[in-house]
């Protein structure tokens, strides 16, 4: 990303996330509106976790150019809880902009509803960073 991020980008990006996901929930007996708005909360969270791991090296003054290498990076800092499960986000992430499979898809679509509560408590965290 060549411009600068900021905690302001990626509070809209988990804000437009977090009503993907609740559109998707509510749609769930719908087939058609849950694959819509689970594809919409999957896009989502591609770039909201970009976002996430890029907003939290800006924070940190840190110039780590690597998801992975990030995500240990915020574990140490305390910005997360488990670097294991943020890891786990990015494979999601990396499934899913390769390819376009339906189990791809509701794997991914799980990772993202956990993915939710843990990158807002990120963004409570970033905040209150000096």
């Amino acid at each position: 990303m060549a411009r600068d991020v900021s905690i302001h980008e990626l509070k809209k990006a988990v804000a437009t996330l977090a009503e993907a996901v609740a559109f998707a929930t509510a749609s769930r007996n719908d087939d058609v509106p849950f694959r819509l708005a689970r594809d919409a909360c999957i896009q989502r969270f591609e770039y909201s976790i970009e976002l996430a791991w890029k907003v939290s090296m800006r924070a940190l003054g840190s110039q780590i150019k690597h998801a992975k290498v990030a995500v240990r990076e915020m574990a140490r800092a305390d910005l997360i809880d488990s670097a294991e499960t943020w890891l786990d986000f990015i494979e999601a992430r990396n499934n899913s902009s390769h390819s376009y499979d339906e189990n791809v898809a509701q794997k991914v679509f799980a990772q993202v509803e956990a993915f939710l509560p843990e990158v807002q408590k990120l963004l409570a965290r970033l905040e209150r960073l000096p």
